[in-house]
């Protein structure tokens, strides 16, 4: 029943209608002491037994014991990483595992009681019900749930360090922009009521030329921009929060990505025009069109329901990355120097991802603006 448990001797009859089970527990401390809680049949005197094993462990400075339930510590756990300052992002997917699936389906389980079979159940389900996606999810917050247990002294190792490894089939990429077909590609974008409506067209032309992500040019604020320079800096993201809509997260998405980009003259241009036209009501330059924050989410989906009528059936805002990867790469760019126009952290992932193939930012901006000349 436990690693503590030396000796058990249960349902032996001991006087009339009860029944005694006993054991011996050795505590964290080290010290062997005597439990035997009564019942009226063996199967009940036995789990009295098992019960006072998993809470007999008094609290040692910690809020956290055996007998306290995934639930609660679930919640202990988003506390932890809100106090570490975590992004809101990571918030708003931790407590997606905690709420829809870990509380619902095996909330009551106690610290003591979750070990490595039953977490393999729920892990099981979950995968089955909802998807590699989310059974993975929700390995990685248990695992960070446990660890915290661990800490607390509630147990002694992390049961989820015993489960299998969730595999993700691995999904068909986008598509990069082929070179050639750039200016029909633009000319259709700036074509289409739907994007022009939704202001999208313009922020496609920002895209196609910084080789940005979505997060990062929804949030751009004047503020971030340098005209003299010709360069903007990623300083912030915006997101979505349960229970608070968009914000503009005041940080990037990795240390990494909080770079300043050399951006192509005509781009530049098309920030003083937008500036220029917003600057009454807003300092961001890519707002809604009702100058509010942009949720990269919606703006993924109004280039997902525009891509067939574009011709491009798997194009979405990574195809404008990867075809400011492929652009820089054909021009002889070093994965180094792609992947910090970019904003990765590591280079292998520009040419694992990103490049079709395989200086400096100025020369980039330099290859953008030659590449892209008379279409922004």
């Amino acid at each position: 029943m436990d690693d503590n448990l030396q000796r058990t001797q249960a349902g032996k009859p001991v006087r009339a209608k009860q029944y005694r089970a006993r054991t011996y527990y050795r505590f964290s401390n080290g010290k062997n002491q005597q439990i035997e809680p009564w019942g009226t049949s063996r199967s009940r005197a036995t789990a009295a037994l098992k019960a006072a094993i998993l809470t007999i462990e008094p609290d040692v400075g910690s809020e956290l014991k055996p007998s306290t339930s995934l639930r609660a510590l679930g919640q202990r756990f988003l506390v932890s990483k809100r106090d570490l300052g975590r992004s809101e992002g990571t918030l708003e997917t931790y407590s997606y595992a905690v709420d829809a699936h870990i509380s619902k389906k095996i909330g009551d389980l106690s610290i003591a009681e979750a070990n490595p079979e039953r977490l393999q159940r729920f892990l099981t389900r979950v995968e089955k019900e909802s998807g590699p996606g989310a059974a993975k999810n929700c390995r990685s917050t248990l695992s960070g749930m446990m660890g915290l247990a661990v800490r607390n002294g509630a147990i002694t190792h992390n049961p989820v360090r015993e489960l299998e490894r969730i595999t993700q089939r691995k999904k068909k990429g986008s598509s990069a922009i082929p070179v050639g077909e750039l200016p029909t590609f633009l000319e259709k974008v700036h074509a289409d009521s739907s994007l022009l409506a939704w202001d999208t067209a313009e922020l496609i032309d920002f895209m196609l030329s910084s080789g940005w992500r979505v997060a990062e040019v929804c949030a751009l604020d004047v503020k971030s921009v340098n005209f003299a320079a010709g360069t903007a800096t990623v300083e912030a993201i915006n997101v979505r929060v349960k229970g608070q809509g968009v914000i503009r997260q005041a940080f990037p998405k990795t240390t990494k990505s909080g770079r300043t980009t050399p951006l192509p003259k005509p781009t530049m241009n098309l920030l003083r025009r937008r500036h220029e036209r917003l600057k009454h009501e807003t300092t961001l330059l890519f707002p809604t069109p009702l100058l509010r924050l942009r949720d990269p989410s919606n703006t993924q989906r109004e280039v997902r329901d525009r891509r067939d009528l574009l011709g491009y059936p798997e194009l979405s805002t990574h195809s404008f990355r990867k075809t400011v990867a492929t652009i820089l790469d054909k021009a002889g760019l070093s994965a180094t120097d792609i992947a910090d126009y970019l904003g990765h952290e590591n280079p292998s992932m520009t040419q694992d991802v990103y490049m079709n193939t395989v200086k400096g930012a100025a020369e980039a901006a330099r290859v953008m603006e030659k590449q892209l000349v008379g279409l922004i």
